[in-house]
């Protein structure tokens, strides 16, 4: 036997045995994505009612461990590898029993896509095929968290589209210009504030002199603005602001004017600085009696400080003329200050999960949902006729849901 013979024959083994691995990696290969087809495939069965995608993935996150009603969460993608929601499956128990809950929920944890309930015990409470396309109805797109209307104590007779600020303490709150515009009137803002919402807003301007109102001159025609009468604009302006809740989402312009309130053409500016005063006040529990109050004792200072500066210059005057002795110099050191106007406490905010002040105050949100705070509630629904019960216990798989998806989109990002 030659070299060349022996050559070869490892030239051959060398090619069977890269043929070889090559076979067996394929056909590994080819094995695995049989299995992640199938797999793929059993999730699109189990799943696809609630989100239909071309791929599912099961979290695998520490998050879970803080959320023991969370069975299983998975995210779902589209053909090209994009997030378009997750599916979450929630054992939990309530008051009536236990449920068990599957759902899906939009990729940035806002909206609520669709939902079912699994009775696979007794044990667990059951829904009808009518009663679930009853809630589907009601949920279908809904913004969580959740609630049963009739468990909400407070009444919400507007829109509630946008989320409150972070924060608010209940109550009546206000704030006035120090001294008054370039118009005579001195203006002032009121806003009332319900479970951790702003549920109530005014704005006006009183006169130094006459103390008629801007409102009632604009109504009478002594004052006039461009377009509708001044009234009507700022009616439309504090009306926009309880349902945006936040002054920056009324799109100021440098020039004071803004483009997004219809038939609204008047400078803002001055609103948007009081109702800001007030959003502080609110999260400093300064009511409007306390500022009142405090505001008459500095008006009270103020003017017995004038009559004071009054006297004295009455008296220097008459010195003078009884005496040609030079008057002394007046050390302005020795006048009385007006008592100062007392400040707020200032409060930092905690700015997570449930707008909760921290202080030592005790008027915080208090009334929950699934210990979600009313404030964080994004929607209301009717439930079933006359069946709350089973009504709720749905909405707290919700919730749970939520309570999970807001911990891990905040983890994660």
């Amino acid at each position: 036997m030659t070299r060349s013979f022996f050559k070869g024959l490892t030239i051959r083994a060398v090619i069977c045995v890269i043929l070889s691995m090559t076979f067996l990696l394929t056909s590994l290969w080819y094995t695995r994505s049989v299995n992640r087809s199938k797999e793929q495939e059993a999730y699109r069965e189990e799943y696809g009612t609630l989100l239909m995608a071309e791929k599912y993935r099961e979290l695998n996150t520490d998050v879970l461990k803080n959320h023991k009603d969370i069975k299983s969460v998975f995210s779902a993608y589209d053909e090209t590898g994009k997030l378009i929601g997750y599916i979450v499956d929630v054992e939990t128990e309530v008051s009536s029993g236990k449920i068990h809950a599957q759902m899906s929920i939009s990729e940035n944890g806002e909206n609520l896509m669709s939902i079912r309930v699994v009775a696979d015990d007794p044990d667990y409470l059951a829904y009808t095929e009518e009663e679930m396309e009853e809630l589907r109805l009601q949920l279908k797109g809904a913004r969580i968290p959740v609630a049963v209307r009739q468990d909400t104590s407070i009444d919400l007779p507007y829109q509630v589209d946008y989320d409150p600020l972070l924060g608010l303490h209940d109550g009546t709150f206000y704030a006035r210009s120090e001294k008054a515009s370039a118009d005579g009137y001195v203006d002032y803002c009121e806003i009332v504030v319900k479970g951790g919402r702003i549920v109530s807003c005014s704005w006006d301007g009183e006169d130094e002199s006459t103390h008629k109102t801007r409102s009632e001159d604009s109504i009478s025609g002594d004052y006039k603005s461009n377009g509708d009468i001044w009234a009507e604009q700022a009616y439309r302006v504090a009306k926009h602001m309880v349902l945006v809740q936040d002054p920056v989402k009324l799109a100021m312009k440098s020039d004071g004017k803004t483009e997004i309130i219809d038939g609204v053409t008047i400078d803002i500016s001055m609103f948007v600085s009081l109702v800001d005063e007030c959003i502080d006040n609110s999260r400093n529990s300064y009511s409007k009696e306390q500022y009142m109050h405090d505001h008459e004792d500095k008006k009270d200072s103020e003017e017995n400080d004038k009559e004071k500066d009054k006297d004295n210059e009455e008296t220097t005057n008459e010195n003078e003329e009884l005496s040609p002795t030079p008057a002394p110099q007046h050390d302005p050191s020795q006048d009385l200050s007006p008592t100062p106007t007392k400040a707020p406490s200032q409060i930092g905010v905690i700015g997570g999960e449930d707008g909760v002040v921290s202080s030592g105050d005790e008027n915080v949100l208090s009334d929950s949902v699934d210990g979600i705070p009313m404030n964080e509630i994004r929607t209301r629904i009717d439930g079933l006729p006359n069946d709350r019960t089973r009504s709720a216990a749905l909405l707290t798989a919700v919730n749970q849901a939520y309570k999970f998806i807001r911990e891990y989109l905040n983890w994660v990002g």
